[in-house]
């Protein structure tokens, strides 16, 4: 929702080129940051609890965005909204996992997708009319009486989704948070320092898995990512998400600011992807029962590539091909869901669960932080501090978008590649015939190669 009102956040509050993507990267950051070491918190103190937490937090964050006197203040809401989502994404998945049989799974995350998209649908074209009929800061506030209900509701749950209490790992927590806030934050620097952020980052990294190895309650079970097949998947996520970002980005940039189209015909241009996902989402969650969910996230991302490359040529092609990059880019997408978010979770064990649930959520959320990070680097090497929208530096966003979607083009390959490889190395049943000939016609130290293993 906040990308079709970013021209009019940046020009009420005096956002820069660069200053403008951290409206969503410091979102994202306070994300990631928290979202795994809520997801000991949650299971343990009760997820109707939290979620109730999370959505009051939310309802008030969304009062200091609308009435946000500078930039700083507004970035601070942002930061309190990623702070509650964070809660609820976690709250879902286990929500879906812990209330569904296993058969059951594919069909629930399915709707689940749905309506996330149809909240994606709805988002831009309120946001749209909102600020042609009145200002960008009435979107906001129509999000207020939904929140409100969905209060209600939950007051009316009368149980409550809760594990047993266990010690949470404090120090491994604050190394976490500091962790990944140094990376998001040096990930949208070009200079040293954010070269300093990075590397600082990763010695954290490594200080947190030693100590984790000696706590009895650790805020993360890394023996997770000894299954190669579970770490595909959480990969394929974060890809996908660092696409659907940037794509977003880019194209409402390049809309308003290259093409000149109103924020409303922008909303309904950005309409044609979550439409088509909500349509897929809840067919591929069904075809997830009979078919192995890696080869339909594998053709998700096929369709992907094709959107990636159709608006790498964005500045090209007649605008007609645009609205066909918007569908395959949701055909993709509403594939690739489902499928996947079931592939993932149900990999792990039932106490495991939590942690999974908020490693999925932080994949996809990483990639959006890297996808920002990254498009905010790019900017400033092309245009610096320059505000978007001055005819001088148009072309100078165009190559800036192309060098992006090319990016995109070749992870969505790498995650196609990964995907297909994971169905084949693990599940795949050999071919007695061939192995027989194998035998036969392979030297001494191939076959006793083949024997060890």
């Amino acid at each position: 929702m906040t990308v079709i009102a970013l021209p009019d956040i940046a020009a009420d509050l005096n956002f820069s080129a660069e200053a403008i993507l951290w409206v969503n990267i410091i979102y994202l950051m306070s994300f990631v940051a928290f979202s795994l070491p809520f997801s000991k918190i949650i299971s343990q103190y009760g997820v109707k609890k939290s979620t109730k937490i999370s959505l009051l937090l939310l309802f008030f964050s969304i009062l200091i965005s609308v009435f946000s006197i500078n930039d700083i203040m507004f970035l601070l809401s942002r930061l309190m909204q990623g702070f509650s989502a964070a809660i609820l994404a976690i709250s879902l998945y286990v929500i879906v996992v812990e209330e569904f049989e296993d058969s059951e799974i594919g069909s629930a995350l399915g709707v689940v997708s749905s309506s996330g998209y149809i909240g994606l649908l709805i988002a831009p074209v309120v946001m749209g009319l909102a600020i042609v009929a009145l200002d960008w800061k009435w979107a906001f506030l129509m999000v207020l009486p939904i929140l409100v209900i969905l209060l209600i509701l939950l007051n009316g749950i009368d149980y409550e989704w809760a594990t047993e209490k266990k010690h949470v790992d404090n120090k491994g927590s604050l190394i976490y948070v500091v962790m990944m806030c140094l990376f998001t934050y040096g990930m949208t620097l070009l200079d040293e320092f954010g070269i300093v952020f990075v590397v600082v980052s990763v010695i954290l990294l490594i200080i947190l898995f030693k100590v984790e190895k000696n706590v009895p309650e650790p805020i993360f079970n890394f023996q997770l990512l000894n299954d190669v097949k579970y770490v595909i998947g959480n990969y394929a996520a974060m890809i996908t998400y660092f696409t659907i970002t940037i794509t977003i980005t880019v194209l409402s940039l390049h809309l308003q600011y290259i093409l000149d189209v109103e924020e409303i015909v922008v909303s309904f241009i950005l309409l044609i992807a979550p439409i088509i996902m909500i349509g897929t989402s809840g067919f591929s969650g069904r075809l997830s029962n009979r078919i192995d969910s890696r080869i339909i996230s594998g053709v998700a991302m096929i369709f992907i590539c094709a959107s990636s490359t159709i608006f790498f040529f964005v500045d090209f092609i007649p605008f007609s091909i645009i609205l066909v990059g918007c569908a395959l880019q949701g055909i993709g997408n509403g594939l690739f869901s489902a499928p996947n978010n079931k592939y993932v979770l149900t990999l792990v064990d039932e106490e495991d669960l939590p942690d999974a649930s908020s490693v999925l959520s932080t994949s996809k959320e990483l990639g959006k932080i890297l996808s920002a990070g990254i498009f905010t680097v790019i900017l400033s090497i092309f245009i610096g501090g320059q505000q978007l929208g001055l005819d001088h530096i148009g072309h100078l966003f165009i190559q800036s978008a192309n060098l992006m979607m090319f990016i995109c083009l070749l992870l969505n390959l790498s995650a196609a590649i990964l995907l297909f490889y994971s169905k084949f190395r693990y599940d795949h049943v050999p071919n007695e015939s061939a192995v027989r000939f194998f035998k036969r016609i392979a030297p001494e130290w191939a076959k006793k190669r083949a024997y060890e293993k």
